[in-house]
Formats: structure tokens, C-alpha cells, sequence
């Protein structure tokens, strides 16, 4: 009967509101980034790096708890703290034994058991909220505020439970949520919240809550000025290190001319050629032209590895090049004028760097570099791109590509190998595809071939290149189609599409105009109703004068 109340008294206090007070906008939406911003501000959350809250992982019990203690407060009081805790499975994480032993000592956790902490175990939303109620002075059991398993419908009660809180898929923008409620909650019998308990107590200065905490913000859905301008500059700027970070690379380069390997991984060699980056870029811009307001035209270059993963440091290191890829990019974007559509896939790729988006052992990205740089199209193009978790997997491991022969055959390649994966459109059985050959041959094909017990699996996608790849999705049923311009590495990016196209042209440049009575990109929009084409380059073949001289056929 109270949690009905409580949800009656919340409907109707909502629809009593002063309409002006539900339609104010704010001026930076409510997001976990803006939260952990503004957790930040106050000392009272720290990312995973400088420039990485790495929201989006599950955290451990070890993280929640420190997480729990950073809320509250206690990080000065940890580093002073004497006591122990009983629990003997601490060794894979040593750095949160002082944490333990506080939290421990002042009955903020009792573990799973009376020796083991389980700090390694994925929190789950109920343990933080466990954490969180008994930091504000609820007790958990027969007699308590709250059973052990259920601390949910009090969380909720008390407002420490937002809707936004995923309760069944729990991660660190969860904490960040759930911490950001917490602080405008009231202690168990008080009007006093947790964010004065802490200003009061002089772990915090109202100084500093006033100008970084806004406790109407999960209400509201947003942030007002001034904190929303400076948590966006928090946020630009935490970007604008994580675009520069990468993976550090530990080990001593040996250097195969085009090829650099360091340990089981090799990355392509890169240096800034501009002429040729303005050469294709002009092509691009003159298809733009040609085609007028008849069709949208798409340039992207696509970074190789060396580009996307490594930090700027490391880049420099490895190579001379005048630029780096993002600058490189930059520049071949100018070239491509304003009719161009220039989607930023560097800029999805390097905020996603320490993913597997790029092979170790071959130059290729992966189906999930792809898939990111599909992303930053999707953007472009006003729509939404289909989330990933709606594709099945297809994994095929073994993989040794052409770096692991470039390279010697080295025998850390050999250890690790490297996994193609598959990425498979939940409507696979309503896309058909056909190929045309050399010759004018047409032949079925598949989207997706199990290449498992083949040798070079990148070829599983689309079956490797043809000179002309048609793509049909029967179950978009209207006349929108596409034109894909590519070398090799479209083809796992040629995928995301179809869920946008009832066709997708997939033209591979070095081979289609070897066939008789080939389309350029005006006939194509003439004769085939083709709206929106997308020239996708690699770094290395964006520069090159073989590559200008390809797409000069088509880009009119």
C-alpha cells in the first residue's frame, strides 16, 4: 500500500506541475557522461583513466564499493584507515584491499561470506543498492528497512532508483546514476540530504556542490547554465584525450619497409602523400557536381591501424609522416568540398580504440571497425543506426592474414592468431545477393559465408571481392538503393547497409570497369533510381594516383 501511495502521490504531483516547469528545455540533456562530469567535479568519482569513464563496462564488486566510498566522501579517510578485513580472495585486486577493510570496519559491507569478498564477481544492481542504503542508514534483514534481496522497492521509495537505472544489464553509468540520485536523498529518519551530510561533515564546500551538483537534474532530464556549460567543456575536453590516447605499445618495433610489427601485432606503415590525397578527393567532388541535388555523395577514408588504435605519442614514434591520419583525413575532406558528405569514421574508430576493431596479423579493420565507421555514416545521414546487439554472431578463429607472411611468419603471430568476426542482419533470410564476374558472368552469393575452415577468412564477407555485388532486402519493400564504392575493406561495411536499402550496388573501383557497359554514378541515378553513393577508401589507396585514375571512371 506505501509504494502505491508513493506512486500515486509522484503521478499526481507531476500532473499538478506548472506546465512551464515540464516544458523548460535544458541546455545540456541529462546523460551518464554529464553525471560522471559532474560526480567529478566534486571529487567524488574518477574514470577508469583521465580520459575514460569507461561507462558502458560492468563493474566489479572491488569498483562499486570504491566507487560507493569515493560518493561518500572517504578517499582521504581510506588512506588513513588501520583496520583489516577476513577476506583471503583479495589478490587479483590488492589495490582496493584499503577500501575493503574501511567499508569492512564501518559496516558498509560483510562480503559473501565470512571470508570471501567476491570482489572480482560483476556487481549487480542490488549489491550497489545495498551499499548505497546502508551508507544512508537503512539495515538490511528480518528486522531492517529492507531485505538483503530485495533493497529495490525502498531504492525506489527513496529516489535513489531512477528509471533510467538498467536493472538487469548493470554497469558503471548505472553507479553513476544511481551515486547522482543518492546525493539529494535524505539519511534515514532526516530532511538532511547526503550531499549536506557530506557538506557538513567537510568533505565537501557548498561552494563547490553549488557549482557542480544539480540535484533537480534527474527530474528536469537535464542540466541549465552555467553547470551545463561547464560540464560540456569537461566532456570536450575528456574527448579530446581519449581521441589522442590509444594503445602504448610495449616491445621494440622491427620494421619490414611498409610493415611495422611490435610483439603478435603489425601495423601498415603511413606517410602523407598530398597531392595524391587531393587527386582522389577531387574525384569524389566532381561525382558531387555531376550528380547535382539528384543523389548525396559520401567520401570516407577510412584510418589503417596505425591510425585508429595507437596514441598520437606512439604514432609519431613509429613514423615520420608530415600529419597524422585524423590530420591527413582532415585535409583530404577539405579537398572533397562542400557538396561532399564527409562522415568522421576516425573519430568513431579512436574513441574506440581499445576494442578489437582492427586485425593484429592483417591490415584489415574488423567487422566491428566496420560496423563504427557505419556509425559515424548512419549520423551523417540523419538516420539511426541499427544497434549491434540485434545481429547474431558468426565467429571464425585462426585467422592469419597477410601481415603474419609480410612479416616472416613470426611466432608470436602464430601463438595468437586472430578471430574474424561475422556480424549477421536479423532479416539474413530476406537478402539476396548475386555477383557479376570478369566476363559478364552473373553468379549467386551469400552475404555472409562460414569461412571457418577456410585459410583467409576476411574473404567471408560478401565472398572477397567482385567487380559488382548486388544486394537486395526484400523485406524493405520500396525503390531506395544505394551505391557502395570500395576496395576490400567494404566489404563487412557493405552489411549495415542493406538495412537501409531495399539494393545496395556494391562496386569494387579496381575491377568494375573492366565490364562491358559499366555505370558511372549519373547513369546509375538516372537508370537505377540511385539516391545516395558512398566512396569508402582505405588511408594508404586514398592517396594514390592509381586510385584517382579508377574513380575518374565512374565519378561522373
Amino acid at each position: 500500500m506505501k509504494r502505491r501511495l508513493f506512486a500515486l502521490v509522484l503521478t499526481l504531483s507531476l500532473l499538478l506541475a506548472p506546465m512551464g516547469a515540464l516544458a523548460a528545455s535544458p541546455a545540456l540533456p541529462l546523460s551518464e557522461e554529464a553525471m560522471a562530469q559532474s560526480l567529478k567535479g566534486l571529487g567524488l568519482f574518477q574514470g577508469v583513466s583521465d580520459c575514460d569513464f569507461a561507462l558502458d563496462r560492468a563493474p566489479t564488486r572491488a569498483e562499486a564499493l570504491v566507487m560507493l566510498l569515493r560518493l561518500l566522501g572517504k578517499e582521504q579517510a581510506v588512506k588513513t584507515c588501520t583496520s583489516s578485513h577476513p577476506f583471503t580472495d583479495t589478490a587479483g585486486h590488492r589495490w582496493a584491499d584499503p577500501y575493503i577493510a574501511y567499508a569492512y570496519a564501518q559496516g558498509l559491507t560483510k562480503g559473501q561470506s565470512a571470508t570471501a569478498f567476491g570482489g572480482a564477481a560483476a556487481a549487480d544492481v542490488r549489491s550497489y543498492l545495498t551499499f548505497v542504503l546502508r551508507a544512508l542508514g537503512y539495515t538490511e534483514g528480518a528486522d531492517g528497512d529492507f531485505l538483503w534481496s530485495d533493497p529495490i522497492h525502498l531504492a525506489m521509495e527513496i529516489g535513489v532508483l531512477p528509471l533510467r537505472v538498467n536493472l538487469t544489464s548493470f554497469r558503471r553509468a548505472d553507479v553513476v546514476t544511481i551515486s547522482y540520485a543518492a546525493l539529494d536523498a535524505r539519511c534515514k529518519g532526516s530532511d538532511v540530504t547526503l550531499a549536506q551530510t557530506l557538506v557538513d561533515a567537510g568533505v565537501l564546500e557548498q561552494a563547490a556542490l553549488d557549482a557542480w551538483y544539480d540535484a533537480g537534474a534527474l527530474r528536469s532530464g537535464g542540466f541549465s547554465q552555467p553547470l551545463a556549460g561547464k560540464l560540456q567543456n569537461a566532456m570536450d575536453t575528456m574527448t579530446e584525450a581519449r581521441l589522442a590516447a590509444g594503445i602504448t605499445l610495449n616491445g621494440t618495433p622491427a620494421n619490414y619497409g611498409s610493415v611495422i610489427q611490435v610483439g603478435d601485432a603489425a601495423y601498415e606503415n603511413y606517410g602523407f602523400y598530398a597531392q595524391g590525397a587531393a587527386d582522389c578527393a577531387r574525384q569524389i567532388r566532381q561525382a558531387a557536381e555531376a550528380l547535382g541535388d539528384k543523389a548525396n555523395v559520401y567520401g570516407i577514408v577510412v584510418p589503417n591501424a596505425l591510425g585508429a588504435v595507437l596514441s598520437y605519442a606512439d604514432f609519431s614514434r613509429l613514423c615520420s609522416s608530415t600529419k597524422n591520419e585524423t590530420e591527413a583525413i582532415a585535409y583530404a575532406y577539405e579537398q572533397m568540398g562542400d557538396q561532399v558528405r564527409t562522415p568522421d569514421a576516425i573519430r568513431q574508430l579512436r574513441l574506440h580504440n581499445d576494442e578489437y576493431i582492427y586485425f593484429r596479423t592483417d591490415h584489415h579493420w574488423t567487422a566491428l571497425g566496420a560496423y563504427y565507421a557505419y556509425v559515424a555514416w548512419a549520423e551523417s545521414a540523419g538516420l539511426t543506426p541499427v544497434s549491434l546487439d540485434r545481429f547474431s554472431k558468426l565467429e571464425m578463429p585462426n585467422h592469419l592474414g597477410l601481415f603474419y607472411s609480410m612479416c616472416g611468419n613470426p611466432q608470436s603471430m602464430r601463438q595468437n592468431p586472430d578471430t574474424v568476426v561475422a556480424y549477421i542482419p536479423p532479416d539474413i533470410d530476406s537478402i539476396h545477393v548475386e555477383f557479376l564476374e570478369s566476363g559478364g558472368v552473373k553468379k549467386t552469393g551469400q552475404l555472409v559465408y562460414d569461412y571457418t575452415n577456410s585459410g583467409y577468412k576476411y574473404g567471408a564477407f560478401i565472398g572477397g571481392d567482385h567487380p559488382l555485388t548486388t544486394i537486395t532486402n526484400d523485406r524493405i519493400q520500396d525503390d531506395s538503393a544505394c551505391v557502395l564504392v570500395k576496395d576490400s575493406y567494404g566489404n563487412p561495411f557493405s552489411v549495415y547497409l542493406t538495412q537501409h536499402y531495399h539494393t545496395v550496388y556494391v562496386i569494387d573501383y579496381r575491377y568494375y570497369r573492366n565490364i562491358s557497359g559499366y555505370l558511372t554514378f549519373s547513369r546509375f541515378a538516372a537508370e537505377r533510381g540511385v539516391t545516395d553513393f558512398i566512396v569508402l577508401l582505405p588511408m594508404t589507396l586514398s592517396q594514390s594516383a592509381a586510385t584517382a585514375n579508377y574513380l575518374a571512371s565512374y565519378c561522373k
